[in-house]
C-alpha cells in the first residue's frame, strides 16, 4: 500500500508540474506587414540568409543593448527563421521562429519578427524598420540598414527599446 501512495504523489507532482509548464508557452504576435509607405517594391529583394549586429539602449538609457544573430528571409515577404542574440544585463538567445517584411518602391520597408522565446527577456519580436543598400557587389538585396520602431504597428510584440544595426547577405536564395 505504500508503495501505491508513493506512485500516486509521484504522479500527482508530475501532472503539477506538467500544468505549470502549460504557462511558460506563449503566442505568437499577430502579424500585418503593413506600416505606411506603398508597399510596392519587390520581396525579392530581400531573398537568403543574413547575419546582423545591432547596438542600442532600453528605454530608460540605464542598460546598453548589444546583440547579433542570422535571419533567413524568403524573397516572397515570409521569415522562415534564425536566432537573436542578445547581451543586455545577461545574454539571451531567442530563436526566429516566423515573420514577415514588407517592402516600398523607394527601398525602405518593414520586417516583424517573431520569436519561441523572449527578446532581450521582454518580447516575443521586434518589429524593425529597414533601409536596402541599393547595390553591394553587383547584388541588390545584398546588405540593408534596420532600426527598431518602438511599437506594435507590425505585430503585437511593442518592443521599445531603441537599437540599429546593419545585416549582409551570406547565402542568397534565388526564387
Amino acid at each position: 500500500m505504500l508503495k501505491f501512495r508513493v506512485m500516486l504523489m509521484a504522479l500527482a507532482a508530475t501532472a503539477v508540474l506538467a500544468a505549470g509548464q502549460v504557462g511558460v508557452a506563449h503566442a505568437s504576435p499577430v502579424l500585418t506587414c503593413t506600416n505606411g509607405g506603398d508597399a510596392a517594391g519587390s520581396k525579392a529583394i530581400l531573398a537568403g540568409k543574413y547575419t546582423f549586429s545591432f547596438l542600442g539602449n532600453n528605454v530608460t538609457g540605464v542598460s546598453p543593448l548589444a546583440g547579433s544573430g542570422s535571419v533567413t528571409l524568403n524573397g516572397a515577404g515570409g521569415v522562415l527563421g534564425g536566432v537573436i542574440r542578445c547581451n543586455q544585463d545577461t545574454e539571451w538567445d531567442s530563436p526566429i521562429n516566423g515573420g514577415c517584411y514588407s517592402i516600398n518602391s523607394d527601398g525602405t520597408g518593414w520586417l516583424a519578427i517573431t520569436t519561441s522565446s523572449l527578446v532581450c527577456g521582454k518580447h516575443d519580436g521586434v518589429d524593425l524598420q529597414l533601409a536596402i543598400v541599393p547595390f553591394i557587389n553587383g547584388l541588390i538585396g545584398s546588405e540593408f540598414q534596420f532600426s527598431s520602431d518602438g511599437n506594435s504597428v507590425n505585430s503585437a510584440t511593442g518592443f521599445s527599446d531603441a537599437f540599429s544595426g546593419t545585416a549582409f547577405l551570406q547565402i542568397p536564395i534565388f526564387p
